[in-house]
């Protein structure tokens, strides 16, 4: 997981992320911004645009209103006038037949009447005893307490003109059902045409639903509500009669402003419409829970979230682009530097069509790499002069060919007397010898040095009467890896004089290898008495400070160790030194990061890894 975090961070740590998101973010806070800008005007143009239709349908649905009492009005004065029922009204009945035929005879003038009217419900007149003169299309049980209520009062108290009572519910003169409709109820007094004198009380109940069809015209969106006030504030009709928690108290009519035309009274939160009938004083009151326009105001954010998603992925894209074309010269010197790191110092930047400032980076990179190559190729020739002003010495002081004549004669002289042990022991260390003494190259492959190795072992395998073996496990496809010349051997000594030497019973001594990437793993492993802890992590140290030597500081080195190994390994000397040289010679081939590792466990065995690149002989 923490690698995983690591790998992001050093994702987003890239100049082009960086640019990438930089752009993102400029081109999202602007169109924040702008949907900010457009949102708020788009909202206050539907508003008004909205608020207008408002008014319209307000004016509209009053005219409706208008007409529809003007109706009802005349529909009552009718019935009034009536001789018919003028008549039946203004006699007393003395028994109880002749109320009753007066009951026949009152039904059927008020038949007529009703079947004129599609809207009525039922037509109503009580007499001043509380006789009660009734034509509807369904028989309804009569609210005896409909005379004690407030409309009724207030019917009682008019000067003869239209009452109007409203959708009552429960407070009707007819008892309904749950399940039938409410129904509009109005009235007025009747008086004797000729005398005056009051006659009863005419009280009509009609279907609602013309007055909640204009209404629901009225409705911008579902959270609308509608309301019809009478001139004494009472509510005749709203759109919502179920919903009986939002109406508005009477005191509140008083805020508003109600004119014969539509007024817009609207506040922060809601979208507020009144208009006034001034015949009839009705008030209407049309109140919007704002945004208004919710099926407007959707089209335009559907619109508006298309073309969002539109400019984002346009942003994108352009991002991407741009940062490419910025980032990519950019990825090429990083990925040219990270060659220079690994130490070839072959490539060359080739200059684009590009920005000066990368072209300048471009130039400089080459003509520093270029210094840097000349650098590492003086220092190799000073390097291999000195390395062979060594060798000339050496071989100034012992003629190696004198001695391979005479080694090889004594090797026949050997053979020819059947003494096949002592032969082999005398061929090895011929072998060796002119191995050691060829420098005319300084790298060898895998596999000449594993051949040295069984030379050595040859004469050590005599020397501790075959208790020591050596025995290899390495791919042929490894075999051929290129590696400083006597690099194995010194580490095989090391192994048997310093751990399988001073052990009683048999040691072996494994080399393996492996490659990964660029790479390449030697191990040698010997089972013999190990390193004590602390010696072991006085050599680890001298490792790493021998990586840091300059080429001035390794003779003192070489000096120091004489004195340093034998502490560490026991008493016997030369080798230890030649270890730290391997690893000298190693780190100073090949650079930081390579040369040898070492691990060990007392009275397990120790194991030494050879760190090398994978370097294969041109074909």
């Amino acid at each position: 997981m923490q690698g995983g975090n690591a790998l992001l961070g050093i994702r987003l740590n890239t100049f082009r992320a960086r640019l990438l998101l930089w752009i993102l973010l400029s081109t999202l806070a602007l169109l924040i911004v702008l949907t900010g800008i457009f949102y708020q005007y788009t909202a206050q143009q539907i508003d008004m645009r909205v608020g207008e239709a408002a008014q319209r349908n307000v004016s509209q649905a009053m005219d409706n209103f208008s007409l529809l009492a003007r109706g009802y009005d005349s529909l009552t004065k009718s019935i009034m006038s009536n001789a018919e029922i003028q008549r039946l009204l203004s006699r007393e009945e003395p028994t109880v037949m002749d109320e009753f035929n007066k009951q026949l005879l009152m039904m059927g003038a008020l038949g007529t009447i009703y079947y004129s009217y599609n809207d009525v419900k039922s037509i109503h007149i009580i007499s001043p005893v509380g006789n009660v003169y009734s034509y509807e299309s369904t028989t309804h049980k009569i609210n005896h307490g409909f005379m004690k209520s407030e409309w009724m009062k207030e019917l009682r108290e008019s000067d003869g003109s239209l009452v109007w009572g409203g959708m009552l519910g429960e407070d009707s003169l007819t008892i309904r059902e749950e399940q039938e409709e409410p129904v509009f109820t109005f009235g007025r007094v009747m008086t004797n045409l000729y005398t005056t004198r009051p006659l009863g009380f005419l009280v009509i109940e009609a279907d609602p639903r013309t007055f909640l069809s204009s209404m629901n015209n009225l409705m911008i969106k579902p959270e609308s509500r509608s309301y019809v006030y009478s001139s004494s504030g009472s509510l005749l009709v709203t759109s919502h009669p179920e919903d009986t928690s939002a109406y508005p108290e009477k005191s509140v009519l008083d805020q508003y402003p109600f004119l014969e035309d539509a007024a817009d009274a609207s506040d922060n939160e809601r979208l507020i419409v009144t208009a006034m009938d001034p015949k009839l004083g009705w008030k209407l009151l049309s109140v919007t829970p704002k945004p208004v326009a919710r099926v407007e105001q959707a089209a335009a954010n559907r619109y508006f979230v298309i073309v969002s998603v539109a400019i984002v992925l346009a942003a994108i894209v352009i991002a991407f682009l741009l940062s490419r074309s910025v980032s990519k010269p950019i990825k090429s010197i990083v990925q040219e530097m990270r060659r220079v790191e690994r130490g070839d110092l072959s490539p060359q930047l080739h200059t684009r069509a590009s920005y000066d400032e990368i072209n300048y980076m471009n130039e400089h990179f080459n003509r520093m790499v270029s210094e840097i190559n000349g650098l590492v190729e003086r220092n190799k020739i000073a390097t291999a002069s000195e390395k062979n002003a060594q060798i000339h010495a050496l071989q100034s002081q012992v003629n190696p060919h004198f001695l391979y004549n005479t080694l090889e004669m004594i090797y026949w002289l050997l053979d020819e007397q059947e003494n096949e042990k002592l032969a082999n022991l005398v061929n090895s260390l011929s072998r060796m010898f002119r191995y050691s003494s060829d420098w005319r190259s300084s790298t060898a492959m895998l596999k000449e040095e594993l051949d040295q190795i069984h030379y050595y072992m040859t004469i050590i395998g005599a020397r501790s009467d075959g208790r020591i073996h050596v025995q290899h496990r390495v791919d042929e496809e490894l075999m051929e890896t290129l590696l400083p010349k006597m690099t194995l051997q010194p580490l095989i000594e090391n192994a048997v004089i310093h751990g399988l030497s001073i052990k009683s019973a048999e040691g072996t001594i494994t080399i393996t290898a492996k490659g990964e990437g660029q790479m390449v793993y030697i191990f040698i492993h010997d089972d013999g008495v190990g390193i004590p802890p602390k010696k072991l992590h006085e050599l680890q140290l001298s490792l790493k400070r021998a990586e840091r030597l300059e080429w001035s500081q390794l003779k003192e080195e070489e000096r120091q160790s004489l004195s340093v190994e034998p502490a560490i390994y026991g008493e016997s000397q030369g080798s230890g030194a030649g270890f730290l040289n391997v690893h000298r010679r190693l780190v100073l081939e090949y650079g930081a990061g390579y040369g040898l590792r070492i691990d060990s466990e007392e009275n397990i065995g120790t194991t030494v890894t050879v760190m090398v690149p994978s370097i294969m002989p041109r074909a």
